[in-house]
């Protein structure tokens, strides 16, 4: 897998993990270096996961972290589109 797809899997990976924990009944931590937007986007995508529609998912983590938090357009835009989406969309570019 191409670097980008392999991310994109990862975040998948971490979302569906962390919202399995919350419906679990547990808490769950997700911290990056900067904790703005790589577990920001990680966070968000548990809440979609979780049943929220993206724009809201994104707002939560704004008002909850910072209002700078997912400020990589990219990021949002991966979430408003669907990382599902994006994954398939990521390394087209390279097929031309």
């Amino acid at each position: 897998m191409p670097p980008r797809t392999r991310s994109i899997h990862t975040v998948q990976q971490l979302a569906r993990t962390a919202a399995r924990a919350v419906q679990d009944g547990r808490t769950v931590l997700v911290r990056c270096n900067a904790g703005y937007n790589r577990s920001g986007l990680v966070i968000a995508q548990t809440l979609i996961n979780l049943g929220q529609e993206a724009p809201t998912a994104i707002d939560v983590v704004r008002q909850k972290r910072s209002p700078s938090a997912l400020n990589n357009r990219l990021f949002e835009e991966y979430l408003n589109t669907g990382l599902g989406v994006a994954y398939l969309l990521a390394d087209l570019d390279m097929l031309t």
